[in-house]
């Protein structure tokens, strides 16, 4: 088995999209509603793709431990060494 196969992860492989300011005034709201509400829509297509990716690194991540544990069982069963008693 490689030391590849228990590679470790990116830092950061799934960044969640910022939702939009809307803690603004009324008047400024109203001014840009246009591209306010083109930020909401850029907004949940991101957040759509966030919870794809998650889904993906939870599968991936699964797979690693199964890989893991397949490594483990494989050492558990490997017998101790056996000392030269004096």
């Amino acid at each position: 088995m490689s030391s590849t196969a228990f590679a470790q992860p990116e830092v950061i492989r799934c960044l969640a999209p910022e939702v939009p300011i809307t803690d603004l005034p009324e008047a400024v709201l109203s001014e840009y509603r246009a591209e306010i509400a083109a930020e909401f829509e850029a907004y949940f297509a991101d957040l759509s793709n966030h919870i794809a990716c998650l889904d993906a690194e939870r599968s991936r991540a699964l797979s690693e431990a199964r890989v893991a544990t397949e490594a483990y069982s494989t050492f558990l069963n490997i017998p101790p060494a056996q000392k030269d008693l004096p």
